[in-house]
């Protein structure tokens, strides 16, 4: 082989490496596979919208002062409505804990001497699924604003071979399917971050490490 021709395959050589240099370097700087460019989070999705109201499925725990023997947990029926002692059947779903315990404060003012009454709640029948690299993946009751974050921590955290840079939200909103890629890594070291809210009935995925 001539030694011009040894002098070009080197340089091709020398070339190709140098390329898988880079490549290995960015891929240990941002990790493989994050190496796809995902759009940022709107704003928008990122806020809690909180009903505040009940609903069918959610249990309640109805307390009386001046009854404790009256003293009852229900859960709201598919109509809607709950069976309490002496009043019967009384609308729930689609009121507020504060709005229903009025109304059997009123109910009751003719039945009881003391009509105090107390609505709490009990369990919520809306939830949001955790799955991927988590202890325990299962349904989240969503019984108070939560974030992103704090359903992964609900359902254990994320196992030793969790990507904590590329969890993965899914919703279902206005008929469409809506994709977030989120990075937690920021968040578990302190650093400042905006919450990511979830929503009712929204899927949770952390990606496994590629590393």
């Amino acid at each position: 082989m001539t030694g011009l021709a040894t002098g070009s395959l080197r340089r091709c050589l020398a070339s190709r490496l140098t390329g898988l240099a880079v490549l290995i370097a960015a891929c240990v700087s941002v990790g493989c596979g994050d190496m796809n460019s995902y759009p940022p989070v709107p704003a928008e999705a990122r806020m809690s919208k909180p009903s505040g109201n009940l609903a069918p499925g959610d249990e309640i725990n109805v307390t009386f002062s001046g009854a404790p023997e009256l003293n009852t947990k229900q859960k709201i029926q598919p109509n809607g409505k709950v069976s309490l002692p002496t009043v019967g059947d009384v609308s729930a779903a689609g009121r507020t804990i504060t709005g229903l315990q009025e109304q059997l404060v009123s109910l009751y003012q003719s039945h009881l001497q003391d009509p105090t009454v107390v609505v709490s709640l009990a369990g919520a029948s809306a939830g949001v699924y955790v799955s991927g690299e988590v202890l325990r993946a299962g349904k989240i009751p969503l019984d108070r604003p939560m974030t992103a974050l704090e359903a992964v921590m609900e359902a254990g955290g994320f196992t030793k071979f969790a990507n904590p840079k590329q969890v993965i939200v899914v919703r279902n909103q206005g008929g469409k399917t809506q994709r977030y890629v989120l990075n937690m890594n920021d968040a578990l070291y302190g650093r400042d971050t905006v919450p990511f809210y979830v929503r009712p009935y929204d899927v949770i995925y952390v990606k496994q490490s590629n590393w």
